[in-house]
């Protein structure tokens, strides 16, 4: 530790520096180009192409006002993060298609930043090994060991806390991104102040962070540190609420900064993957925060925001017509005025498959009363296909575009497994998601029985 801190010390001595060019060398074998990304808060933006050198590396100078993060590498999903701006010159070394897992050398800068992180991958296994203990003893009823665990988690604490004020004394990048990695006990740093762990949580995440510092409008810690938070609460909070809290936090940002554009899709990125109900609201504010003045990174929001829309309960759902195995058209909106359930499901599909007798039961119960079943296959043949209609005797709708996972209907609606399906009222609003076995039964009972 003692090291780590007095290397940031000798690299980050004050606030941000003035301009400073830094020469980049890259060693790195199979390679037709290197580039230089920046993260723009939703992807990689490139900004130069380093040049081919006479003994085969790749260079290029770089200016910066101070420390800062960027991306090298053959693409954007090939690029490592390299700190640029702290020395005159770095040196990597990697193998093109393997860039992310370049070495730096020459770079004190960057051999702290990975040290630093080093630092959190060790705090956090050992926070998680001993919460793991804490709870095994609580379980058990051993109250030594929950006295010994909770000791070990104010242990840890501590280390946390040190860290961050090392780093704190060494300028604002490694600070920041420290900033960004520092949560505490609720065991041990509540001190009564909130009920449950969960208030706490919200509460405190972000408790050293400085919202107006703008070190973190180029910060990828900002997206990283925000992604984590959100992925935690998506997994407590399932419903929309968890938009509510989320904009909460993003407010305490500049009004449209970066800083905030970084930690809105950080959030997002966490609740499109965990297809949270939230997502589509945070999208939607993203694209009236920044469309204009992010257009670019902007565009690929909101390209996602009527697939996102498809995961929020009470929203419209996105329409759509396919042909059935017959030939006909059928249209999602030619049936509004009925219950309808959505089914995305293949012939190939085992799960999907012993599904199938239950939802066969539900729908000629409901049939009569105005229940209305559209199936959306994954197929590639259609002769699968229609034997599988067949087989299990399948009497609803049915539509596929024969395209597997590249189905339209399916890139529509976020699907990514099957079987899945998306529930909708006489009004095509969406009642849920996903419900299947006894939920969609209970779920059918509960509207049916006021019909």
């Amino acid at each position: 530790m003692k090291h780590l801190v007095f290397s940031l010390i000798l690299l980050f001595p004050c606030c941000l520096m003035a301009q400073r060019t830094t020469n980049l060398t890259v060693e790195a074998t199979g390679c037709k180009q290197l580039n230089l990304y920046a993260f723009n808060g939703v992807g990689m933006e490139k900004l130069q192409s380093l040049k081919a050198t006479d003994d085969g590396n790749w260079t290029v100078d770089v200016a910066t006002e101070g420390p800062i993060f960027r991306y090298v590498g053959s693409k954007p999903d090939d690029a490592l993060a390299i700190i640029l701006g702290a020395e005159d010159s770095i040196n990597v070394s990697g193998i093109c298609g393997r860039m992310r897992v370049a070495k730096v050398r020459k770079s004190p800068a960057n051999i702290a930043y990975g040290k630093l992180k080093g630092e959190f991958t060790r705090q956090n296994q050992k926070f998680s090994s001993a919460m793991r203990g804490y709870q095994m003893a609580i379980r058990k009823q051993d109250s030594v060991t929950v006295a010994a665990k909770i000791a070990e988690l104010a242990a840890i604490d501590q280390e946390k806390k040190q860290l961050l004020e090392d780093a704190k004394t060494n300028g604002p990048l490694l600070a920041q991104v420290a900033s960004m990695n520092t949560y505490l006990s609720f065991l041990n740093e509540n001190a009564g102040r909130f009920t449950n762990e969960l208030d706490y949580f919200v509460n405190t995440y972000f408790q050293y962070v400085d919202y107006q510092d703008p070190v973190y409008n180029e910060l990828p810690w900002t997206y990283e540190g925000n992604r984590n938070y959100a992925n935690t609460l998506a997994r407590a909070i399932r419903s929309e609420q968890l938009a509510e809290i989320l904009m909460a936090g993003y407010d305490r940002w500049p009004a449209g900064s970066k800083a905030q554009l970084f930690a809105m899709n950080g959030g997002l990125s966490a609740l499109t993957a965990a297809k949270h109900p939230a997502a589509a609201i945070i999208a939607e504010a993203m694209v009236e925060r920044f469309a204009e003045t992010y257009p670019t990174p902007m565009k690929s929001i909101i390209a996602q925001v009527d697939n996102l829309r498809t995961f929020a309960i009470g929203a419209v759902a996105p329409t759509f017509a396919g042909e059935s195995p017959e030939g006909d058209q059928i249209a999602l909106d030619d049936l509004r005025g009925k219950v309808v359930l959505i089914d995305f499901w293949a012939s190939w599909c085992g799960p999907c498959r012993r599904e199938n007798p239950n939802v066969v039961r539900l729908y000629n119960q409901y049939k009569d009363k105005g229940f209305e079943i559209l199936g959306v296959s994954l197929d590639r043949t259609k002769d699968r296909w229609v034997k599988a209609i067949e087989d299990d005797k399948l009497t609803w709708l049915h539509i596929s575009d024969l395209k597997g996972w590249q189905s339209k209907y399916a890139k529509q609606y976020g699907v990514s497994s099957i079987p899945q399906t998306v529930l909708l009222d006489e009004e095509g609003k969406i009642l849920a998601r996903n419900l299947r076995g006894k939920a969609l039964e209970d779920k059918l009972a509960e509207i049916f029985s006021t019909k």
